[in-house]
């Protein structure tokens, strides 16, 4: 006998039929649609999603064509109610809007069908700002840290910083960049596909050149991973690409050893985009070099705080008064 699809007891209860194959399945076909650095997090969403709407359900096996209006609004209740945050639960119904269209685009629903699933209000945030900046000499201690390790290691980290700070780039651009994608004469970085599928050009100056090169001497200009894993015995292995989870291990590693309060990866990124428009560069360019798709996004990475505000709010000056 079916299980009935219920979501929360408050909405009439549908019938959960066989599974459909993978190729006539709206969340594979959703996912697969997905790069893979974004893919994990939307499976996992949609995983949540499955869970609210009838226990026992996957991403895979939940009837997904057959959500009407009233199921959808019942999911983006459940996950306010269940104290997500607004970013988290905007994520998560965009990947709801994405595999209802799956599911229309395969005439699983009707038109009104889909529009009205996914008539559905986004959630404003008006909390604090997430993650914050590292301070200079906060910076330095890290590489510091980094630079006390005489083995191969160390050199790779120092690099990998480095790069990570002065270029802005995410973890999981970081991991992507291969040996072809640095021009040692321009300073020049290409980040290929990144975030959205976009590529990019960022420039490593101020002595991030020196540490890629010391990096690549060890390394070497073998084409491949710019970045590799490197064995407890300092041994490293060109063919293995580091994974973004093993650059979240090397700064937890070097952070504690610099005796800095924990931070993300993220956080350089952040640090990076305050720097910048601290030292005066104008938003649209550092929305550039940063792969935002557009300068809202940069500005709320901006974690200058008050100082800076203060500082702009001197320039202003009251006219004589006779």
């Amino acid at each position: 006998m079916a299980d009935d699809f219920v979501i929360e007891k408050t909405i009439p209860p549908l019938v959960v039929t066989t599974t459909l194959p993978l190729d006539q399945n709206p969340a594979a076909i959703y996912l697969a649609t997905l790069r893979p650095s974004g893919r994990r997090s939307m499976l996992h969403a949609l995983t949540v999603m499955a869970e609210m709407a009838h226990h026992g359900s996957t991403a895979l096996t939940l009837p997904w064509h057959e959500l009407r209006y009233q199921h959808t609004v019942a999911i983006a209740m459940a996950l306010r109610e269940k104290g997500y945050r607004p970013a988290t639960i905007n994520r998560s119904l965009a990947a709801l809007r994405g595999v209802l269209k799956q599911a229309w685009n395969l005439g699983l629903m009707t038109s009104e069908q889909y529009h009205r699933a996914i008539n559905l209000k986004g959630v404003r945030s008006d909390t604090l700002l997430r993650g914050r900046a590292l301070k200079n000499k906060e910076l330095e201690a890290l590489m510091t840290a980094c630079r006390a390790d005489k083995g191969n290691a160390g050199k790779r980290d120092i690099a990998l910083i480095a790069i990570t700070y002065f270029s802005g780039l995410r973890r999981s651009e970081v991991v992507f960049l291969n040996v072809a994608d640095y021009d040692h004469e321009s300073g020049a970085i290409t980040i290929r596909e990144g975030k959205g599928g976009k590529d990019r050009t960022t420039y490593a100056g101020n002595g991030v050149d020196n540490l890629l090169t010391e990096w690549l001497a060890v390394r070497g200009n073998q084409p491949g991973p710019l970045f590799v894993s490197i064995n407890k015995g300092g041994k490293l292995n060109l063919g293995h690409r580091m994974t973004a989870q093993a650059v979240l291990h090397i700064l937890a590693k070097r952070g504690k050893e610099a005796g800095l309060q924990a931070f993300s990866p993220h956080d350089l990124r952040r640090t990076f985009i305050s720097d910048l428009l601290d030292a005066g560069a104008d938003i649209v360019t550092v929305q550039k070099l940063a792969g935002h798709a557009n300068v809202t996004t940069t500005a709320r990475y901006d974690r200058r705080g008050e100082a800076t505000k203060k500082k702009a709010a001197a320039l202003l000056q009251i006219p004589s008064i006779k």
